[in-house]
């Protein structure tokens, strides 16, 4: 059985065989895959192997290590990749806003999107005081429900995909992070009452604690979410208030701009 199975009942696709090699080589971080690496994750022969390398490195979505006989992530896919995370012009527009809120206030700060049933993190800037996370850097993601951000993404969900996404999520939820749905519904609700989420209190992480406020287009739909974290002993009740106030007016700063770029000739 392959690290990759295949899941559909027609042939293996070369879609699908090229997606799969661009796995097993982030699977293999900065040290990039070898070919003995590919032939062992995956059920698809040597020459339709080395016919795919040769594609993508041409097409600039695999590159050569600098170690002989291995492949790294191509360069392109960063291209893409802050195209696909750029919906609304959000990510652009964010960066130096989150800058500027670390700066200012000293705290981690984050831009968030729903990847399907994950969150995944857009942007990130540290200010005097960075803090752990949930993930590490740029394009991290954590099971929706995980996370301050989490909250802020699923509130404004409907219903049925909000429950459906939690009750999808839920084994993870409780056996990875010790997080379980009702706590997951109780942050929903008291986002919904004032306005700002507090994430669930898990297992991992507990000196940390975190602010979100969703970022919602003019109809209401949930297009992100900033999310703040700190330590603990910074959370007090004059400085919640104004990472709440500033995270407010910046989100609002950007949405009435995204609105804007979209109307633009």
């Amino acid at each position: 059985m392959s690290t990759y199975d295949q899941s559909h009942g027609a042939g293996p696709s070369t879609l699908i065989h090229a997606m799969q090699i661009l796995k097993v080589t982030a699977h293999g971080g900065y040290r990039g895959a070898s070919i003995d690496d590919y032939l062992t994750a995956l059920d698809f022969s040597r020459p339709t192997l080395y016919r795919l390398l040769k594609s993508l490195k041409q097409q600039g979505f695999l590159r050569s290590s600098p170690v002989r006989g291995r492949y790294l992530l191509g360069y392109e896919l960063l291209v893409l990749g802050a195209q696909a995370g750029n919906g609304a012009g959000l990510r652009d527009l964010s960066r130096p806003r989150l800058l500027a809120l670390a700066q200012r206030l000293g705290d981690s700060f984050y831009l968030f999107a729903q990847d399907g049933v994950n969150a995944v993190c857009l942007e990130v800037q540290n200010g005097a005081y960075p803090v752990g996370s949930f993930v590490r850097a740029t394009g991290g993601r954590v099971p929706l429900g995980v996370g301050q951000a989490s909250i802020a993404l699923l509130a404004y969900l409907p219903v049925e995909e909000q429950q459906d996404i939690l009750s999808r999520n839920a084994e993870i939820l409780l056996n990875e992070y010790g997080i379980s749905i009702a706590a997951v519904n109780v942050e929903i609700t008291h986002l919904k009452e004032h306005g700002f989420a507090r994430g669930v209190e898990g297992s991992l992480l507990p000196e940390y604690a975190g602010l979100a406020i969703p970022i919602l287009d003019h109809s209401g739909h949930p297009l992100g979410a900033m999310s703040c974290s700190m330590l603990k002993s910074r959370m007090t009740d004059t400085h919640r208030k104004e990472v709440l106030e500033n995270m407010h007016s910046e989100v609002c700063e950007m949405i009435n701009q995204a609105h804007g770029l979209l109307y633009l000739e």
